[in-house]
């Protein structure tokens, strides 16, 4: 194929929740893009399905010695899921697909070349004729330009989750310890070279999306508070001027309705700050509490004990889960 590497190492992490109608078409799809490397694999991780996901990566697993799995305990979020996919990715490049096929698998060995060949250590997608709803698309270009030309914060822009990274810088930003998982904004911060490369961008195959709007607010808010400090010095500069901004209008004789006005927008300014207080206060109470990011129930590679649910309080090392056996006539 044309733009693919000559020689690559390479791991497919899937991070995949309740996706039991696409995630066999997924498998035969990844399978078939990824096997053209002789060393590659497929590492699915189910961020703790309710459906039938499980069971049908399981018996994947079972039929394919390539495909490896974790499987969390509850549903842990996506940026968990992908944490865990980096950081047990055992190939040199890792690219993370989606499970819903809206990144074409075949896609991947223009951002693998642009890897290799420019020496980055990643290389992120940039989705042309973007196929999900208006909200979404809006909301990223939004909660970008914010982040980036408002708070200051670096980011690769446009950049989706589909994307290929040199795996050991991966494990790096797996194991940073910071309050708000946000894989984007961390990448820059210990140096890593990237850059972004067009691709397609596709419907989703079947299923539902499992992002709503209250999520990417959410999402947006914890890139905000996470990163930034500027929203406390914006929320000063609006106090300053809404304290200005009433003090004129309450200046103003005999018109009771331009100091309910200045009353109002006082008190807005005031619940707005108190509100952002308490964003930064919930992000320090998340570094204090000590919680893993995930922890995983079942899995088919040796799990470190302090993502394994069942591993003992002193365990020197983690389950190792036996790799199913080789069986032949099951690879693409």
């Amino acid at each position: 194929m044309t733009g693919m590497p000559d020689v690559l190492s390479i791991t497919a992490m899937v991070p995949c929740y309740n996706e039991e109608e696409c995630i066999e078409r997924a498998y035969l799809e990844i399978s078939r893009e990824i096997y053209r490397y002789e060393d590659s694999e497929i590492l699915f991780v189910d961020d703790g399905s309710t459906d039938g996901t499980l069971d049908i990566i399981k018996r994947i697993a079972r039929e394919d010695p390539r495909v490896r799995y974790l499987s969390f305990a509850r549903n842990f979020g996506l940026e968990s899921a992908f944490t865990a996919g980096f950081a047990y990715a055992s190939k040199e490049w890792t690219v993370q697909l989606d499970a819903d096929l809206q990144s074409p698998p075949a896609e991947l060995h223009k951002l693998a070349r642009r890897a290799v060949e420019g020496g980055y250590d990643a290389v992120f997608a940039v989705r042309a004729g973007r196929q999900d709803p208006w909200y979404r698309r809006l909301g990223t270009i939004g909660h970008q330009a914010v982040a980036t030309r408002v708070l200051g914060i670096e980011l690769p822009v446009r950049a989706s989750v589909f994307r290929v990274v040199r795996t050991v810088v991966a494990h790096k930003v797996a194991d940073c310890e910071v309050s708000t998982p946000y894989f984007l904004a961390t990448l820059p911060l210990i140096g890593a070279r990237y850059t972004t490369v067009e691709t397609a961008h596709a419907a989703r195959v079947a299923g539902r999306a499992k992002w709503s709007l209250g999520k990417l607010f959410r999402h947006a808010a914890d890139l905000f508070v996470g990163f930034s400090y500027r929203p406390l010095a914006l929320v000063y500069l609006a106090a300053a001027v809404a304290a200005v901004a009433a003090g004129a209008l309450a200046l103003v004789p005999g018109d009771v309705r331009l100091l309910a006005t200045a009353s109002v927008l006082l008190h807005a300014v005031g619940l707005g700050a108190l509100a952002l207080l308490a964003r930064y206060l919930v992000r320090i109470m998340r570094g204090g509490e000590g919680l893993p990011r995930y922890q995983i129930r079942e899995a088919n590679v040796p799990v470190r004990p302090r993502d394994d649910l069942y591993a003992p309080r002193h365990a020197p090392t983690g389950r190792a889960v036996p790799a199913p056996l080789p069986q032949t006539g099951n690879l693409p």
